[in-house]
């Protein structure tokens, strides 16, 4: 009997060493992860809980997921609700991942080797700068893990397919004229900008602050802000202007920032049903061209630039083109029109000319302030501040002792700021004017006239007193 109960022991304690072995045989083994990464993002990884792979209990269970992780690692888990659980969580440690942002294909695949036995949580933690995150899906998984009654101790995990992104945008335009990288305008007057940037994040990765950083030239001033809206991919309009608010850079105000209340990005109305794709927001406002612009030249450029902290509370600046807008001068000189072909010019001061756009050169049809410009001493007069076009010139007001000169010039001015004149191309207009008739200094002046007069009065006065007395006689 006692030879039969020990026969039994030793056959039960074979038994459960047979059971054992699929248990302990991974402890042996070296756990694996093969991650394959996305460029330029970091990840990382949290182990959440232990794995007893001989009895197939969770142990170290982090705090939070205990009601979860109640059922035996061989006995399976509900994954999403571990997920779910998993976001929720502020965990710390853990070990970062890191893809180099000009990685190719094949670095992109990591292998993770001797891995503890465990519950692991795979997370992003950062994306690369300039990149709009959309979509992200962390990862929860057990090394070894168990099934067909076997432990597996090598599981790959492919993290970028779980990353949904794209590269934010951003323009500026001029709002009468989109297509133009470059306008003209007058000194004094207004410009309207169109700025326009794609939204950022979206429901699930809502950004922490949006900013158009505006930079304008100094012959350019800031004067009001027209509308804000946000754009849905159908064309729909959202004003949010009441939610923008306005600060110039520094102390001047050409240069200024936009930014986009916090709390309006952390609601789920600003993502648009989390379709981001051709969602964005689009801001105008008007800008004076002042007395500081640049005449000619390069222009006065300005341009745009987005910046976005993202959900990983990583700030991203996007740049936008630059557009000019070119302010030009026409330069007049009065000559004397008798040396107007002589190397040695005869340059006339005090004349007056006015810039019309109308050939009728009427006072409705005055192309400045009004102002009539008057040459120098130099003999030049110059219209400051003149956008491209079409202007007509006459001469309003002649120098002393000239005559005016009546012709009226056809004045065209290029959008590179290229002069022509009824015509010609030239730098600078010039104007002749012939001098008023005179009697020359020295000549016999009027007193020849003066007594020719007197002559011809006496022989009228001999002649009536001859016929009178002629009459008198008879």
């Amino acid at each position: 009997m006692k030879t039969t109960k020990k026969i039994f022991a030793a056959f039960l304690a074979v038994m459960m060493i047979a059971l054992m072995i699929p248990f302990s045989a991974s402890a042996a083994a070296s756990n694996t992860l093969i991650l394959n990464g996305k460029a330029g993002y970091t990840f990382t990884l949290y182990k959440v809980a232990g794995v007893n792979t001989t009895t197939g209990e969770y142990t170290d269970i982090t705090s939070g997921l205990e009601s979860i992780l109640t059922t035996k690692a061989t006995e399976g888990v509900d994954s999403a609700a571990l997920l779910t659980a998993c976001n929720g969580l502020s965990l710390t440690g853990g070990t970062d991942y890191t893809y180099a942002t000009d990685a190719t294909g094949e670095a992109l695949t990591k292998t993770i080797s001797s891995l503890a036995d465990g519950v692991y949580y795979l997370k992003v933690k950062s994306a690369p700068e300039g990149v709009n995150v959309t979509s992200v899906t962390n990862s929860v998984f057990a090394l070894p893990y168990y099934t067909d009654k076997t432990w597996i101790n090598e599981v790959t995990v492919n993290a970028a397919e779980k990353i949904t992104d794209g590269t934010p945008t951003v323009s500026k335009k001029f709002t009468n004229n989109a297509s133009a990288s470059s306008i003209s305008e007058f000194i004094g007057n207004d410009v309207s900008f169109t700025l326009k940037g794609s939204v950022v994040g979206s429901k699930t990765e809502k950004a922490k602050s949006y900013q158009f950083v505006d930079t304008m030239s100094a012959g350019l001033t800031y004067k009001t802000l027209t509308s804000v809206n946000l754009i849905n991919e159908k064309g729909e309009k959202t004003d949010i202007k009441d939610r923008v608010t306005y600060a110039k850079t520094g102390t001047t105000d050409n240069s200024f920032t936009l930014t986009i209340d916090p709390q309006l990005l952390a609601t789920d109305t600003f993502y648009i049903n989390n379709n981001t794709k051709n969602v964005s927001i689009e801001a105008v406002y008007t800008a004076t061209v002042n007395t500081n612009a640049v005449i000619g030249g390069n222009g006065n450029p300005n341009s745009v630039d987005l910046v976005y902290t993202n959900n990983y509370n990583q700030t991203s600046t996007i740049n936008g083109p630059e557009v000019k807008v070119f302010t030009f001068d026409l330069t007049v000189v009065k000559v004397d029109a008798s040396t107007i072909d002589d190397e040695n010019k005869t340059y006339l001061s005090d004349a007056g000319f006015t810039l019309y756009t109308d050939i009728a050169c009427t006072n409705d049809d005055i192309a400045t302030n009004g102002a009539e410009v008057t040459t120098g001493s130099n003999g030049t007069a110059t219209f400051t501040g003149l956008k491209a076009g079409t202007y007509f010139l006459k001469e309003t007001s002649a120098p002393t002792g000239y005559n005016i000169n009546s012709t009226v010039y056809t004045i065209v001015i290029s959008d590179t700021g290229a002069v022509t004149s009824n015509g010609t191309t030239v730098t600078q207009v010039e104007v002749g004017d012939t001098p008023l008739l005179t009697p020359n200094t020295g000549g016999m002046g009027t007193m020849m006239f003066t007594i020719g007069g007197a002559a011809l009065i006496a022989c009228a006065g001999v002649l009536f007193l001859i016929v009178r007395k002629k009459k008198s006689a008879k």
